[in-house]
């Protein structure tokens, strides 16, 4: 090939290149802009978390000389975990049970015309095993809740007159629950949570043998819970490139 056809060949392909630099610029031009891809916020599946809060309790001990209230407060904290099935684009049923260790405390004082008492209560941990329905909207997800709960605590009865002595009873209490909160999706498969219970356990009476005022003692406890939570949503329930 003589240089004459080379320069040809060269002036040819620098012609075509010119000619597509505009029009492939035209082309971009003439495309609507990529758009991101909307994030899918998956809330159905199971999941595991931890939370930690407090719980404010009224707590009224009926005597026979009397009502009272230890009204035991503290802070708690423990795990979570359940399964959620969307059963529309925006509502939600699920079950959920927690497990939360307190350390709430109460005292009060009382005396009968004999003898002067002091009853502590500790309650230890409270349960709850509910039933929830949610709206979901994007990464929020807005809950009711209602179920049973449970919780153990260690009542101490002390005299503190003549030659003292003190007992302890530790019953495990069963009573219902009403709740709400919102949760929300902060990273894939991760939300985070705000929510309130309220416990009610009822009425339940103990004896405390011969060092009881005259009779079993009757605790009506019912239980206030704000928490915060962290979930951790199981990969499983996300399809690749949701949350």
């Amino acid at each position: 090939m003589n240089a004459k056809w080379v320069a040809k060949i060269i002036a040819a392909m620098t012609v075509a290149v010119g000619l597509a630099i505009p029009a492939g610029a035209a082309d971009l031009r003439s495309r609507p802009p990529a758009m991101m891809a909307e994030p899918v916020y998956d809330w159905s599946g199971f999941y595991v978390g931890g939370n930690f809060g407090g719980a404010f309790n009224r707590e009224d001990v009926g005597t026979p000389i009397g009502t009272f209230s230890t009204d035991p407060s503290g802070v708690l904290g423990g795990f979570q975990a359940g399964y959620n099935f969307l059963f529309s684009p925006n509502w939600l049923l699920g079950f959920e049970g927690e497990f939360d260790l307190t350390s709430a405390q109460g005292t009060v004082n009382f005396i009968t015309p004999a003898t002067a008492f002091s009853l502590t209560s500790d309650h230890n941990w409270y349960g709850i095993l509910s039933g929830r329905i949610g709206y979901v909207s994007g990464p929020w997800l807005f809950y009711a809740k209602g179920g049973a709960a449970w919780m153990n605590a260690d009542y101490r009865l002390t005299v503190n007159s003549g030659l003292g002595g003190a007992a302890t009873v530790s019953p495990d209490r069963t009573g219902l629950m009403i709740g709400g909160g919102a949760e929300y999706f902060y990273l894939p498969g991760w939300s985070a949570k705000l929510e309130y219970s309220f416990l009610d356990f009822g009425n339940s009476a103990y004896a405390f043998g011969t060092l009881g005022p005259g009779g079993p003692l009757t605790f009506t406890t019912r239980v206030h819970e704000v928490k915060a939570g962290v979930n951790y949503h199981w990969p499983s329930t996300m399809p690749a490139g949701r949350f």
